[in-house]
């Protein structure tokens, strides 16, 4: 087996695995929290590899706010990152989010009732995948 197969073949595993264990119901949600479980990245010549989210510049966390098509760094990790969404469809249980920003084009896939995502973030000559877990923001108002 060679190592590029090993490797969607360990990804497609550990998702399966983990995924479901650690995301929650996000159904009618409007903001929600991401966590990254396992990060793939590609460059052109075929080379892949699996590490941690910070080798690839991605945050640990995200929150995504539907209303307002927005995703960004949470305010402890100190990055002060936002990233408008271009494209929002919400419908058959999933929730598709997708736009472009500084050279790269992401597309994020979540299923609503179990909060799993798939992300894939392109550039030119690299592609990274995402397998994440999301979970719904507390209401903090005091309710």
């Amino acid at each position: 087996m060679s190592m590029r197969t090993t490797i969607v073949a360990m990804s497609v595993t550990a998702a399966g695995l983990i995924a479901p264990v650690l995301a929650d119901d996000l159904t009618g949600k409007q903001q929600f929290l991401c966590s990254a479980l396992q990060v793939t990245g590609c460059v052109m010549d075929g080379e892949c590899v699996i590490s941690s989210a910070s080798d690839w510049n991605i945050p640990q966390f995200i929150e995504i706010d539907l209303a307002g098509k927005t995703m960004s760094t949470t305010r402890a990790s100190g990055e002060n990152r936002s990233t408008p969404v271009q494209h929002l469809d919400r419908g058959n249980g999933l929730i598709v989010l997708q736009g472009h920003e500084a050279g790269r084009a992401f597309s994020f896939v979540i299923t609503e009732a179990t909060g799993s995502a798939s992300v894939a973030v392109a550039r030119d000559g690299v592609t990274v995948s995402v397998f994440a877990a999301c979970t719904p923001v507390p209401n903090t108002g005091g309710h």
